[in-house]
């Protein structure tokens, strides 16, 4: 008799969910009868709707788009094939999209599938995420309240503060570069410093921006990256 995991994979593939993609890896592996369900669901936007006899303050859906669909099913493709590379056949991979609150659809798709296990990443205990549990709660916290079979959480690796901010942003350039190999990249400065900004930093400041700046000229030696210059400002290239 087969069992089933249900996987939730988030809309970004966060460290927590990739997390989670490896420890169902694993354990589909060990165990032939086994298969998973890779869920995604897309948050329902709201608007205050002006029809008569609403009151004012009520909200309804709006309809997601084709765009939305779209980077939907590229998010389970990718979360696919993270099993296919270790043989494991597509016939033991279901993919579903969903609509709605995430929580709320992950155990409702368990309930009505009658999985065996849900599995769901967590993105840490740092101050940020505290935060936002704070004031908008817990995706993974709510699937735990509410599912109708166990669950998993699967917490994002550590990862250690740096020490050499140049190295830092070096990594993780070099990271982001050969997850996205075959698509355009261009980053400024100022981007990078941003976008790979360590955990424990608010913003970026001139000293980020600096050592980012620093590891994009690494890269351009290396040869992992061209450097151009666009109406004054510094972009640099993976192509």
């Amino acid at each position: 008799m087969n069992r089933h995991i249900l996987l939730g994979i988030d809309p970004a593939i966060s460290p927590a969910t990739r997390q989670a993609i490896t420890k169902v890896r694993e354990l589909v592996e060990q165990a032939p009868a086994l298969h998973v369900i890779l869920l995604t669901v897309i948050p329902i936007p709201y608007t205050a709707s002006p029809s008569f006899g609403m009151y004012v303050g009520q909200i309804q859906p709006l309809p997601i788009t084709t765009e939305q669909r779209r980077e939907a099913e590229e998010v389970l493709k990718r979360a696919r094939l993270e099993f296919q590379k270790y043989t494991i056949s597509s016939e033991r991979i279901e993919m579903m999209i969903r609509v709605g609150e995430p929580a709320g659809e992950i155990v409702r798709a368990a309930r009505e599938l009658g999985v065996d296990l849900i599995v769901v990443g967590s993105r840490g205990e740092g101050f940020r995420h505290k935060l936002r549990r704070l004031l908008v709660g817990s995706i993974s916290r709510r699937v735990l309240a509410l599912a109708p079979c166990p669950v998993m959480i699967v917490m994002a690796p550590r990862i250690a503060q740096p020490g050499d901010l140049v190295a830092w942003y070096r990594k993780a350039l070099t990271a982001y570069l050969e997850e996205q190999t075959g698509a355009l990249a261009v980053f400024t400065p100022q981007e990078v410093a941003t976008m790979f900004l360590p955990a424990s930093k608010k913003k970026a400041g001139r000293k980020e921006v600096a050592a980012a700046t620093l590891a994009l000229e690494h890269l351009v030696n290396s040869g992992r990256l061209c450097r151009h210059e666009v109406e004054g400002q510094l972009r640099y290239v993976n192509d």
